[in-house]
């Protein structure tokens, strides 16, 4: 199996400070979705992707069975680190994310916050399909990645269509590959990934005057 891992992540986790509160999204994602389970212990989630560990440390937090991967060693690092130093508890892994090997029908639910979306689309296809593996029947997953109206696309050098690496300007600089969607496109993926119940919600905004857009997707198993 191939690599998807970008170098560039274990720099900026090795000599960068990184978020450490969870986004908006996600919160509302758990809340609406599990906030009233009756033992959310008992309630497995994967953070896909999960840098330095900002929304594992909410999903443990909060009470459930939460495991977490990267592909930087230096981000699960300092995860661990800080969930030591709070004593809270999640499985963590240094994986590439093309090597997630969780069992079968193992997930509650999945968290994929702009990790997967930085891969050339065949990459993005396989974390899919095996996201969709891994998900109990009936589970869900909250996926977040970014369209072509965010500032830097079409900057860079072109690896295929619409994926891009070495970005020039906007918030992407720095930060690896990028594969931009439509929200045509990332409906298609999903859906050929296995996955109904497909939600996509559409976020347009500047942060210092750089303008980003987000599709944020909801799916089910």
């Amino acid at each position: 199996m191939g690599k998807s891992f970008n170098q560039e992540w274990e720099t900026v986790h090795s000599t960068q400070e990184w978020g450490m509160y969870p986004t908006e999204h996600v919160i509302r994602f758990i809340a609406r979705n599990y906030y009233n389970v009756p033992e959310r212990g008992k309630i497995k989630i994967l953070d896909f992707g999960c840098g330095t560990g900002a929304h594992t440390w909410y999903l443990a937090r909060e009470g459930f069975d939460v495991y977490a991967f990267d592909g930087s060693e230096s981000a699960i690092r300092r995860a661990k680190e800080r969930f030591a130093k709070e004593r809270l508890s999640a499985d963590f892994k240094v994986l590439d994310a093309l090597e997630a090997d969780y069992p079968d029908e193992y997930f509650d639910a999945i968290v994929d916050n702009v990790c997967i979306y930085g891969n050339l689309l065949e990459n993005i296809k396989q974390m899919y399909a095996n996201c969709y593996r891994m998900l109990k029947t009936g589970g869900k997953m909250v996926t977040t990645c970014f369209g072509k109206r965010t500032q830097g696309y079409g900057t860079g050098t072109a690896l295929e269509k619409d994926t891009y690496v070495d970005i020039t300007e906007g918030a992407l600089v720095g930060r690896g590959t990028t594969h931009f969607y439509n929200e045509e496109e990332l409906y298609k993926v999903l859906l050929n990934a296995g996955f109904k119940n497909i939600q996509i919600d559409k976020i347009l905004y500047t942060d210092r005057d750089i303008q980003i857009e987000q599709y944020i997707a909801i799916v089910e198993k």
